[in-house]
């Protein structure tokens, strides 16, 4: 997979190992997700989330049918509360090939109290245990999978300026500085993102010719309308088929 785009990022080396030139990703959409964009989607977050004094959360990211689920815990915050540094951890890793095709989707997202009330400390009430999360990794994954979580704030977008003052919405983040690129596998991010543009290059294939007669089609399907059929005509052949 060759990537196009001014901006790197922590996967990029993978396209000289791995060359192919026949999928292309355009990333030229792309902004860098810094600490700063994080901080300000976990701000959001958490003032949605109605739980006073929470330091706690979980971040979903998901590439093509790939998901990563993150522990985020705010370390540092300004004297009224805005988060202005965090620490992430690898929670679980997976695959779904049921869910929908995403290029690249990142939330903060919050799970029911029946889930939460399992994973939290008995001596910090609304602070987990990461002991608990181990614990119950299938929990986490199988309502991510059902959908049974609710989206806090997505990162999605960032406006960018441009020489000249104008500004430009972009939309592809580059994770490199988020934090979040020491905690996967670099290859199984590239693989992810070239999966992606190979299943839409397939989807957008035509599997069948067009503009065929019945007899033609019959025939494109290997079968000879002559003599697969037992001798009946090409009009019987196609309504056996």
């Amino acid at each position: 997979m060759r990537i196009l785009d001014k901006n790197t990022d922590f996967y990029d080396f993978w396209q000289g190992i791995y060359p192919d030139a026949s999928i292309t990703f355009d990333r030229t959409d792309s902004f860098l997700l810094t600490k700063k964009i994080f901080c300000d989607h976990l701000a959001t977050a958490f003032l949605r989330s109605y739980r006073h004094g929470r330091v706690q959360g979980f971040c979903l990211l998901q590439v093509n049918h790939s998901f990563w689920l993150f522990l985020v815990e705010i370390t540092k915050e300004t004297d009224y509360g805005f988060p202005t540094d965090y620490a992430l951890d690898l929670v679980a890793s997976w695959k779904n090939y049921n869910a929908a095709r995403r290029l690249i989707k990142i939330d903060m997202i919050d799970f029911d109290w029946k889930v939460c009330s399992k994973l939290y400390s008995r001596a910090a009430y609304h602070t987990y245990d990461m002991e608990k999360i181990r614990k119950r990794i299938q929990t986490l994954t199988q309502a991510v999978d059902t959908g049974n979580f609710r989206v806090l704030s997505t990162i999605d977008r960032h406006t960018v300026w441009k020489d000249g003052g104008e500004k430009e919405e972009k939309h592809i983040p580059i994770l490199k500085a988020c934090g979040i690129a020491g905690l996967v596998e670099s290859l199984d991010v590239f693989l992810a993102f070239e999966e992606y543009f190979s299943l839409e290059k397939s989807s957008a294939e035509r599997t069948e010719s067009v503009g065929l007669t019945d007899c033609e089609k019959v025939g494109n399907h290997g079968f000879n309308v002559k003599t697969s059929f037992r001798g009946k005509t090409p009009k019987d052949a196609v309504r056996a088929e």
